[in-house]
This record gives C-alpha cells, structure tokens and sequence, in this order.
C-alpha cells in the first residue's frame, strides 16, 4: 500500500506463510518451527524432520497446531504455533 507521496507504508508481504496451505515440505528449511502454550507460556522448539516422519511430509502447518500438547501443563486447546525466520547470507 502507497501513500499519496508514494511511500511505502507496509513492507511487502513476502515473509507471510499461510498456515493453511503450507505444509512441512512446502515451508522454506530457513524456517524455525516453534510452539507456546497459552495457559502456562511454556515454549519448545519443534523437530519439523521427526514431525515430518510421524505424520508425512504433507501435513499442513494449521493441523500441526491442532495436534499441539503442551509437555509443561497438559494443555490441548489454543495453543500457538510460531514461525522464526533464520538470517540468511
């Protein structure tokens, strides 16, 4: 979106992933999967290779959310999948 003296008021949306969509295999390797808990704020990183190899490669980034348990506290529901992008040369 530009504004009238055509400055650039968002940067470009070419780091959005749709978690809809993307799947294991189709999400770049310079991405970093993590999850957090809501009720307790625990956070882990997540093995995408042994993810990958449990449930196939086509497993979409929003059905891996569902399937989070929390190892902290037990939580099932509403738990958040992040993304971290790694820097690149």
């Amino acid at each position: 979106m530009k504004h009238r003296r055509s400055i650039e008021l968002a940067p470009p949306d070419s780091h959005a992933v749709e978690i809809e969509k993307e799947t294991l295999s189709t999400l770049p390797r310079w991405y970093i999967i993590h999850a957090r808990c809501r009720r307790c704020r625990h956070e882990t990183s997540i093995d995408r290779q042994e993810i990958a190899r449990r449930y196939g490669d086509d497993l979409s980034l929003a059905k891996l959310a569902r399937r989070l348990k929390c190892q902290g506290c037990g939580n099932r529901s509403d738990n958040v999948l992040l993304l971290q992008k790694l820097p690149r040369d």
